[in-house]
């Protein structure tokens, strides 16, 4: 019986998630395990996989045990590519949403599209085109009002929902839906298929999340939603030109803007609602003007984004609300 053995899988999942969340001693060697996959810096998306990716194991398990089927057998899932196409069609339209969102936070305060945004109040919370982070301000929200105590290595960026609120809350009909969808999808025969499913799904559903279209688990996790659903019996090396273009597409798409956005000459950093004033010493200022609510700055890139970055947040931190800046992809390699 499937319950067997991928139930019993998702169990061992689910129990894993949540030790991990409870506790610290195996924070660093999961998250450095899963980073080729995850590219988080926090344990929080390695919960997230193990939970979500268990979850729907379980559940799947269970709505094939005989007894739950036959009380359920309205759901039509031996037809699973039409859940599987739907579980794509609100994963991707989410993507969309929340690339436009990112435009229409810029646009509000008239910056460039290509900036990264930084929220400073309460907590140091980053987003932008190439990698979103607006639906997870509202995982953020949800999470804290509920009264549950996150650990401190795991990034809620729940600081970003008063700047892109109510559009975000969209996430709150999607996230259910497309995991719905995703379980739906699991019905297939060979518990193989499950797995690389329940997996995909998974990945997909974190990006929705954490990242959007053009991060890492939403890539890996579109390639096999697209392999799923292009692949054709008897197995053909054809049925996987299709997902390879439109995975390549993605990650050229998500080069090119990355590409575009890029100012190797300066930083031009945009603060808004400054507080206090800014000591800059120790930046290679070229210039500073002050209009209204916002405060544009530009720094020569002595040191790496990265790096760059790491110093604003102290910098900023306390003396104003939050601000944007342009990148340099270059200096990442």
């Amino acid at each position: 019986m499937n319950f067997n053995r991928l139930g019993i899988v998702g169990i061992v999942l689910i129990l894993f998630g949540v030790l991990l969340f409870k506790t610290e001693f195996l924070d660093q060697l999961v998250t450095s395990i899963l980073w080729p996959l995850l590219s988080g810096s926090s344990k929080g998306k390695a919960v997230l996989l193990l939970v979500i990716m268990g979850s729907l194991l379980l559940l799947n398990a269970l709505l094939n045990y005989p007894k739950i089927a036959s009380k359920i057998g309205f759901f039509d899932v031996s037809n699973d590519k039409k859940y599987l196409k739907l579980t794509l069609f609100l994963v991707l339209l989410t993507y969309v949403i929340g690339i436009l969102i990112e435009v229409w936070l810029r646009l509000k305060y008239g910056v460039s599209i290509f900036t990264i945004f930084v929220s400073l109040n309460p907590d140091v919370s980053s987003t932008s085109m190439t990698h979103s982070h607006v639906f997870k301000s509202v995982l953020g929200s949800i999470i804290t009002s509920v009264g549950e105590t996150v650990p401190s290595p795991i990034h809620t960026g729940d600081s970003l929902l008063q700047y892109v609120s109510p559009f975000v809350y969209i996430i709150i009909i999607l996230f259910p839906l497309a995991y719905i969808t995703g379980l739906l999808s699991l019905n297939k025969s060979r518990d193989i298929h499950k797995l690389i499913l329940a997996f995909a799904v998974t990945l997909s559903l974190i990006a929705m999340i954490d990242g959007g279209l053009f991060s890492q688990p939403a890539v890996i996790g579109l390639s096999g939603l697209l392999i799923i659903y292009f692949i054709k019996k008897p197995f053909s090396p054809r049925n996987l030109i299709k997902p390879a273009v439109i995975v390549s597409l993605i990650i050229l798409v998500g080069f090119a803007l990355e590409i575009a956005g890029t100012n190797t000459a300066y930083h031009e950093i945009t603060v808004i609602n400054q507080t206090e004033e800014i000591d800059m010493n120790g930046y290679n200022v070229i210039s500073i003007d002050k209009m209204d609510n916002r405060t544009i700055i530009l720094i020569k890139p002595d040191t790496g984004d990265k790096e760059t970055l790491e110093r604003l947040f102290k910098t900023f931190k306390g003396k104003a609300d939050g601000f944007f800046i342009t990148w340099n992809i270059f200096s990442y390699f």
